[in-house]
């Protein structure tokens, strides 16, 4: 017990800083133009995300081999940009891990030449994808120039991201399906769970700074129950938004959802996998809900930021 809260301690320490690096600020025209612009730019965003998983899905389908064993591997589109690069990039030494698309595609019985029809993505490459693609299409370039530089000086944080669009007038909540009933108990017990996990979510001690002092990391909750408590469902505010922007993890990961759906890119999985890209009902306490790190390791709880008027 005592080395999980020296664990615990250690990890704080290195999680907290003053601040967010630097700073994004909107004039008063540019909050009212991104207001009249929210729903076209919203049903931009929700286009990408749909053409993301149609282009998916058609090259997944469309790319498949036969395996000795009688077996069909077939290729996803997209690979996680973590994990693999189309430069050309030899083995680790210990042979560990291989960083060469072309090589791993040889390797798994694929022609090479198809890396000229794949794309890298990562969770916050496919969000900051849409969300551009919405923003430039409505003539807000200068408003999305400023979240660039913003998002780029915090690492390409989700939460930065997150932070950015409430500046503008995206509404900021908590998020956390255990029961209100029961949330301390549960935070807790998630929290020893994830004691060996690379990524924590800290949840018993984000939940309670939430709800004491508005705060998730850097970032005011502006709805702390909206969120909350609605265990293997989904929140209702959610079936009405077409394109929302979530993170878990104090923004470890980046989940832009649709309606009541998330999307998420994962940036480390094999270019054979066809959960590479994974669509699923926001639900992380159901089965087959997402998001989800792995079919047993889940994201549960974080920031969902939703679009004006919305």
């Amino acid at each position: 017990m005592k080395s999980l809260i020296v664990i615990i301690l250690v990890m704080l320490i290195f999680t907290v800083q003053a601040a967010y690096k630097g700073s994004v600020r909107f004039s008063s025209q540019e909050i009212a133009n991104h207001a009249r612009q929210t729903q076209k730019l919203v049903s931009i965003a929700k286009n990408c995300l749909e053409e993301y998983k149609r282009k998916h899905l058609e090259f997944y389908r469309s790319n498949c081999i036969r395996l000795s064993n009688g077996k069909t591997r077939c290729l996803s589109k997209y690979y996680g940009d973590r994990r693999f690069t189309k430069k050309k990039v030899e083995y680790r030494a210990d042979g560990q891990r291989l960083s060469s698309l072309s090589a791993e595609l040889k390797k798994n019985g694929f022609n090479p030449a198809l890396i000229n029809q794949m794309e890298s993505t990562s969770c916050v490459g496919m969000a900051i994808q849409c969300i551009g693609r919405g923003f430039n299409a409505t003539g807000q370039n200068s408003q999305w120039k400023k979240i660039q530089r913003f998002y780029r000086a915090n690492a390409v944080g989700g939460t930065s991201i997150q932070y950015a669009l409430a500046e503008l007038g995206w509404t900021t909540f908590y998020w956390n399906p255990a029961s209100a009933n029961t949330i301390d108990t549960e935070t807790r017990k998630w929290d020893a769970q994830e004691v060996n996990w690379q990524s924590k979510g800290w949840h018993n001690y984000r939940y309670r700074n939430v709800m004491n002092n508005n705060r998730y990391w850097f970032n005011v909750i502006d709805d702390k129950y909206s969120m909350v408590g609605f265990e293997d469902g989904t929140p209702q505010i959610l079936y009405n938004v077409p394109f929302w922007l979530g993170t878990a993890h104090t923004g470890y990961h980046v989940f832009p959802g649709t309606y009541e759906y998330v999307v998420e890119a994962h940036s480390t999985r094999a270019i054979t996998s066809k959960d590479n890209l994974e669509f699923s009902q926001f639900a992380p306490m159901k089965n087959g809900g997402g998001p989800r790190w792995t079919a047993t390791e889940k994201y549960r709880s974080g920031m969902i930021v939703l679009p004006p008027g919305y």
